[in-house]
């Protein structure tokens, strides 16, 4: 007699058992992983201590003061460094045409950056203006997306959207000529 395919004596659960049942296995590896990495941490951080330790004791406190307050004041300005430069990337863009010959770069704020007022490209979508809140790329998009707002109050039905910038366009549209507004060309 053949062992069993599985290890369960019954029939195959539906779908959502063996959902659930993957998910559970998931999270109990991840579990596992996650005490293991925490114990080398653990571990590596006992023999760092017993490393410097002894050498610590030998410097007076006052210099491990200096050496702790300039390592907290660089951690403090790349960290500002870095949210400066997250907000400038957002609001404005650097065209680069080659690398190395700095004279030619050129700095441009983007059309659809935070506090921009955009349309819609369609003149049908809504003549009024409205106003960038924020804008999101990624590798998986093939355009940018831009968090729009039309300044209608929540409680009127206004509400922030999402929309790619190719429905959106730095100019108000054009009217719609008379002969369009009446039904065409005759």
């Amino acid at each position: 007699m053949s062992p069993p395919l599985t290890s369960h004596s019954s029939a195959p659960a539906d779908r959502d058992t063996v959902g659930a049942a993957d998910l559970a296995a998931l999270q109990r590896r991840d579990r596992t992983d996650r005490r293991t990495r925490a114990a080398f941490a653990t571990v590596f951080a006992l023999i760092g201590a017993a490393l410097a330790g002894p050498v610590l004791v030998t410097i007076p406190a006052r210099a491990l003061a200096v050496v702790a307050l300039v390592a907290l004041a660089v951690v403090g300005a790349g960290g500002l460094a870095s949210i400066a430069t997250g907000w400038l990337a957002g609001r404005y863009e650097m065209s680069r045409p080659h690398p190395w010959q700095v004279w030619q770069w050129r700095i441009t704020r983007r059309w659809y950056a935070p506090g921009a007022t955009v349309w819609h490209t369609e003149p049908n979508a809504g003549a009024s203006p409205l106003a960038v809140l924020a804008w999101y790329t990624d590798p998986a998009c093939q355009i940018p997306w831009a968090l729009i707002y039309d300044g209608t109050p929540l409680m009127s039905g206004g509400s922030a959207v999402w929309l790619p910038l190719t429905a959106l366009t730095p100019t108000p549209p054009r009217p719609a000529s008379m002969s369009e507004r009446i039904g065409g060309p005759r």
